[in-house]
């Protein structure tokens, strides 16, 4: 049994759902998408006003949930983690 590489189309991502309470505006979601986003390591972002919601997928391998959640925090927003997932 030989070793494999496992190709960027490949990597399994894992998936964090936060609640971000303290979000106010419309625009408030737009600034803490577009800072998820920006992350190299992130896969995608979607943050939602309407729920106070935000779910981030992301290689678990280069960012933690902890990151994930500092990054928001960073944005001037708490973030409460949810559930954290991981693809198989």
């Amino acid at each position: 049994v030989g070793a494999s590489t496992i190709g960027p189309s490949q990597v399994k991502l894992a998936a964090l759902q936060v609640n971000i309470p303290s979000m106010d505006c419309g625009a408030c979601a737009v600034g803490i998408q577009a800072k998820l986003n920006k992350q190299d390591d992130a896969q995608a972002a979607q943050v939602d006003f309407a729920t106070k919601t935000a779910v981030i997928r992301f290689d678990p391998g280069k960012l933690s949930p902890e990151r994930v959640t500092a990054l928001i925090d960073e944005t001037g927003f708490k973030a409460e983690p949810k559930t954290f997932s991981q693809e198989r």
